[in-house]
Order: structure tokens, then C-alpha cells, then sequence
């Protein structure tokens, strides 16, 4: 009997690691240019993301706005629930496209995993908002459907916005 339930459980666990790893194969970007920008291409509504630090803090620098960093792994299945749900949403897009730099980090490679450890990461998705300066002024642990989501980092960024 504790074989049958143990063969059962083995079994559960190979079909969801299957699907996860089905799913991350299935993901699809962009890269445009030397710009390192990814579009997500989940729908016809897209996010524009940075793909690195310094150029995604140099043109919050210029445009006085806060960077919206999404910290994600490639494995994780809330991060790709939130890709292909949340930022689909032309509301989001459009908020992430004109009120703030959006900038998309993976924990699991380079500056993506420093950074998370500097910032505290410690479960994903995590997305933070940043003044220009790097200093935190939100966060938002975990996956958010595209309204409650708006509503939060519209919440955030207000203080930044009015100054």
C-alpha cells in the first residue's frame, strides 16, 4: 500500500515538473537591437522592458520617473502567470509604458541574481519600484491580477510622480 501511494506521488511530481518545464519552453521574447529591450509576446498589448541596470536608471534620470523592476526565474510559474495575464493588460501596458521605466531582471543569471540579493528578494515574483536614485519606495510580493495590480503601483508611484 505505501508503494502504490509513493509510485502515485512519484507520479504527480514528474507531471507537474513536466508542465512547468513545458510552459518555460514556451516562452516568447524579443530582443531588439543593441538596447537589450525585451517585448514580451504574450498578446497585442506589450511591455517595452529594459533589460539592464545602468540603462534603465539613466533614463529614469532623464525623465524623472520610478522604475518598475520585475525580479523573475525563468522556472517560476507566477512570474509566467504574471507575463501572460497582468502585463497583457492594455491598462498595464500603458501605465508601464508612459509613467514609469519598466525593467525586467532574471534572479537566476548576472546582475539579476546581485541585485535581488542587495534588495532582499526572497520569493518571486517580486517587483519593486524605485526612484531614480535606486532608493525603494514600494514592493509588491508575488503574483497580482492586472486591475489590483494597477491599482498598487499607481498607489506607489503617486509620491513619486508629485515631486
Amino acid at each position: 500500500m505505501k508503494i502504490r501511494f509513493l509510485f502515485i506521488g512519484i507520479l504527480l511530481v514528474a507531471g507537474v515538473a513536466a508542465v512547468s518545464v513545458s510552459a518555460c519552453r514556451q516562452r516568447g521574447a524579443v530582443v531588439k537591437g543593441d538596447n537589450a529591450v525585451v517585448i514580451a509576446s504574450h498578446g497585442t498589448a506589450n511591455v517595452s522592458w529594459q533589460r539592464t541596470w545602468d540603462g534603465a536608471f539613466k533614463r529614469a534620470r532623464e525623465e524623472k520617473k520610478a522604475v518598475v523592476v520585475d525580479f523573475y526565474a525563468d522556472w517560476c510559474v507566477w512570474c509566467r502567470r504574471l507575463d501572460s495575464t497582468t502585463y497583457r493588460d492594455p491598462k498595464v501596458v500603458d501605465f508601464l509604458s508612459r509613467r514609469v521605466i519598466p525593467l525586467k531582471l532574471n534572479v537566476d543569471a548576472g546582475e539579476g541574481r546581485k541585485l535581488a540579493g542587495k534588495y532582499h528578494v526572497d520569493g518571486l515574483p517580486t517587483i519593486l519600484v524605485l526612484s531614480a536614485e535606486g532608493k525603494e519606495i514600494g514592493r509588491i510580493p508575488g503574483y497580482m491580477p492586472a486591475a489590483q495590480f494597477l491599482g498598487r503601483v499607481q498607489q506607489i508611484t503617486a509620491s513619486v510622480t508629485k515631486s
